[in-house]
């Protein structure tokens, strides 16, 4: 059983790896999305709700689990198999809607994070939550976008490919990340736009991004608390090509 489980965590990984491998122009034929050009406001549209994208396509994108890397993981079901993406560029901006169906809704409020790094402060104190997770969803695309070029690495982009991550969290709310590569994620300290709600099972979260250009590939994350998803436990699509 040892041997069959890592024979299937090693095939999951060779799979993305060969992800990885891809140009974006390869993978635009099979996984790519429609952008519409809206006419309202960006405020219309990142502030309106589900409603308010009516008019706009949706694409559902399969998302998959990280494999389990530890023997302590506990085991997660596909509770998530789907995200549903929608995108319009408005006012100079990439406005990026994902809706998903998630039965629980896993969101406190905590104390405001200190404003020093981890790393200079005199005391370590323990958070009284360690046993709570919560909601969350990125997107995430090169920091570079080039069209035609190697797609990064899904495991956070690499020292030639970074990436920029767009994370909003169901507790602290949306914040900038950067990363060039596994264990790199970084905040910046920067915010963005963006607006959530949750309504009969199911979250709907609204990102303002810069207005990237067609061939730049995007990847999507979903964090579901209830299965004690963080850092890098979660479920996330493989590269997709904006049109």
């Amino acid at each position: 059983m040892r041997t069959r489980q890592l024979m299937i965590l090693g095939s999951g990984l060779l799979a993305c790896a060969g992800m990885w491998g891809q140009t974006a122009a390869t993978m635009a034929a099979g996984q790519t999305l429609s952008v519409a050009a809206s006419s309202f406001p960006a405020d219309n549209l990142l502030n309106g709700g589900p409603a308010a994208w009516n008019q706009v396509a949706v694409k559902h994108v399969g998302l998959n689990r990280t494999p389990p890397l530890y023997d302590t993981d506990e085991p997660a079901a596909l509770e998530i198999p789907v995200v549903d993406v929608r995108l319009a560029r408005t006012g100079g901006k990439l406005l990026v809607q994902l809706n998903w169906h998630d039965p629980t809704h896993d969101a406190i409020t905590l104390p405001e994070v200190p404003k020093t790094p981890p790393e200079t402060r005199f005391l370590k104190v323990p958070t009284e939550a360690d046993d709570r997770f919560f909601d969350a969803a990125a997107v995430m695309f090169p920091t570079k976008p080039e069209a035609g070029a190697m797609t990064p690495s899904l495991q956070m982009g690499d020292a030639e490919h970074p990436v920029e991550i767009y994370y909003w969290n169901a507790t602290r709310g949306a914040m900038l990340m950067q990363a060039q590569g596994r264990g790199t994620t970084r905040r910046t300290g920067q915010s963005f736009p963006a607006n959530a709600s949750y309504q009969n099972g199911q979250w709907s979260v609204t990102f303002e991004l810069p207005d990237l250009p067609p061939g730049t590939p995007v990847a999507f994350a979903v964090w579901n608390g209830s299965q004690k998803d963080r850092d890098g436990r979660k479920y996330f699509s493989v590269w997709q090509v904006l049109e």
